[in-house]
């Protein structure tokens, strides 16, 4: 049913897209609604084909390398493409903005090399604590693990053996039902440090994948000194909303110090990890002096609304793609045109 719901998907997409309707609605919405100014793309990983075996990553984390090369080209020819500065201006032609979250080593290895030959400019928002290291995130480890029936029996255990006591459970799901990406949905929302505790007693102690790997500050340097913006994404990757207030602000203000340090010169945007942000955790943001901050909410930005709520439009292989694999300019539009709405 899921790959029957992806091809009619598809079918919508190249319909609406070759009818002409797509463009039709972009223009009003940008030229006479004045709605929909700067689409500012989030990204995660660009990876070969092999890598894209390999890796123990969610599939909507990762774009296959022919797939992002046709991305940049099909975008530089309809958009202006710019840098994150530009969301202080208005401008009447749409503009695009390319985001990466995270510091995956093959932002620098493969993503890195297309957008300077293209011209392209980027930001990439990092796990300070995580860069130059060979742990990577607890969430690849957890998939590795998931592919042993006994370990993924325990995971799921482990929910039904605590208490319902924070916000990490979902109305209407169980631990003995559910699938992989609703379980990893239930670790994201617990405290960080109980996470650690849960999953250091039921996940094997080598499940890093070494295609999983991070930036080194060498390879964040390189990309600096060539043009690729830098921007802060906590040190440990917590969600925000989940921790308590000590653990939120230095979360916050330990990543800009940290790079700060390293590229000696001022850092000033942030993304929320996994999007996730509340009152309190913008507030924390806007305090520690950043004066943009970049969420997942779906939509395009204006330079009138808040800098600190920044919406983007999540951009994988799955949701750019069409019936040979390869990039489908109707996929893509269709994807903007529904996070514009």
């Amino acid at each position: 049913m899921t790959f029957l719901r992806h091809q009619l998907h598809i079918l919508v997409a190249e319909i609406l897209y070759y009818s002409g309707f797509l463009a039709v609605w972009r223009f009003l919405r940008t030229h006479l609604m004045g709605v929909d100014q700067i689409c500012v793309l989030c990204l995660h990983r660009v990876v070969s084909d092999s890598e894209f075996a390999q890796s123990n990553a969610l599939p909507g984390m990762m774009m296959k390398e022919d797939t992002f090369v046709r991305l940049l080209e099909f975008v530089k020819s309809r958009f202006r493409v710019v840098s994150i500065d530009d969301l202080k201006h208005a401008a009447i032609t749409p503009r695009c903005v390319f985001t990466f979250d995270d510091g995956w080593k093959d932002n620098y290895t493969n993503a890195f090399p297309c957008m300077r030959e293209k011209g392209i400019p980027a930001t990439i928002f990092l796990v300070t604590g995580f860069i130059g290291g060979h742990t990577g995130f607890w969430v690849e480890r957890v998939v590795a693990g998931c592919k042993h029936p006994g370990v993924r029996q325990k995971l799921q255990a482990s929910f039904s053996n605590r208490s319902s006591n924070g916000a990490c459970v979902h109305a209407g799901s169980n631990g003995a039902s559910a699938g992989l990406e609703d379980l990893i949905d239930r670790f994201k929302r617990m405290p960080a440090s109980e996470r650690v505790q849960l999953l250091e007693r039921v996940l094997p102690a080598n499940g890093h994948n070494p295609t999983d790997q991070m930036m080194t500050w060498d390879d964040v340097s390189e990309m600096s000194g060539a043009g690729i913006a830098f921007g802060a994404h906590t040190v440990t990757h917590p969600l925000l909303p989940f921790e308590d207030e000590d653990t939120a602000e230095r979360e916050i203000r330990e990543s800009k110090l940290a790079l700060e340090q390293k590229l000696q010169q001022p850092v000033r945007a942030f993304a929320y990890p996994n999007g996730d942000w509340d009152a309190s955790t913008r507030e924390r943001v806007k305090e520690a002096g950043f004066e943009w901050a970049f969420t997942t909410q779906h939509g395009w930005y204006r330079y009138s609304r808040d800098p600190y709520t920044v919406p983007r439009v999540l951009l994988h292989e799955g949701n750019v793609t069409g019936r040979d694999g390869k990039f489908s300019p109707a996929m893509f539009t269709l994807t903007t045109v529904i996070s514009g709405q």
